[in-house]
C-alpha cells in the first residue's frame, strides 16, 4: 500500500501552481479532504485515495499509465478514475428541456438536471466504501464555509450547488 506521505509527494507534485475554486492551493483542500477523514477515524488507505482523487484529470494532464509509473498501486488507480465525474451533457439536456416544458425556469431547469446527474454518478460509488468514504469527505470539505464564502459568484448558482452536494453526500449513506 501506498504511504500517505508519498500519496502527498505525488499529489504535491502533480498539482503544484493550481488554485482550487476557492482561490486557494489545490493541494491544501487535497490534504483539508485527509485531515477530515482522519478527525472521522477513516483509515490511512482512504486518506490516500482523498489526497489523489484528481490525480489523473485534463488539469493535472496525468494518464493512468503516468500515475502507475508515479507509483500508485493499479487497483487504487482504478479506483481514482471511477471517482471521477464525467458529466452526461446529453442527458443534462434532456432533463433541462423536459422541466422547461413545465414551465420550470431555464436557469433552475438546467441546475436541476446537473444536480441529478452528479447524484446518480455518485451513486455508482456506494457499492465501494472506500469511494464513498472519500467522495463524501470532498463533499462535506466543500460544504464548510471557507470554501461557500471565498467561491461566491451567483447566490443562485452557489445554492444549487450546496443543494447538489447534499443530495450527493445523502445519496453516499456514509
Amino acid at each position: 500500500m501506498l504511504s500517505f506521505a508519498e500519496a502527498y509527494k505525488i499529489a504535491a507534485e502533480a498539482h503544484k501552481d493550481q488554485k482550487d475554486k476557492a482561490g486557494g492551493p489545490y493541494i491544501d483542500f487535497l490534504q483539508n479532504v485527509a485531515d477530515y477523514l482522519k478527525n472521522k477515524g477513516e483509515s490511512e488507505e482512504v486518506q490516500v485515495l482523498a489526497i489523489l482523487q484528481d490525480l489523473i484529470t485534463s488539469a493535472t494532464k496525468k494518464t493512468p499509465e503516468d500515475a502507475i509509473a508515479m507509483g500508485v498501486p493499479a487497483d487504487m488507480v482504478e479506483l481514482i478514475q471511477k471517482m471521477t465525474y464525467h458529466k452526461n451533457q446529453g442527458w443534462i439536456d434532456e432533463y433541462s428541456c423536459h422541466l422547461m416544458e413545465k414551465g420550470v425556469p431555464a436557469e433552475d431547469s438546467t441546475y436541476d438536471a446537473r444536480e441529478k446527474d452528479f447524484v446518480r454518478f455518485v451513486e455508482t460509488l456506494k457499492d465501494n466504501p472506500m469511494a464513498a468514504k472519500a467522495k463524501s469527505a470532498i463533499l462535506n470539505v466543500l460544504l464548510e464555509d471557507k470554501y461557500i464564502h471565498r467561491q461566491e459568484r451567483r447566490e443562485l448558482k452557489t445554492k444549487f450547488r450546496l443543494k447538489k452536494y447534499k443530495a450527493a453526500i445523502a445519496a453516499l449513506g456514509v
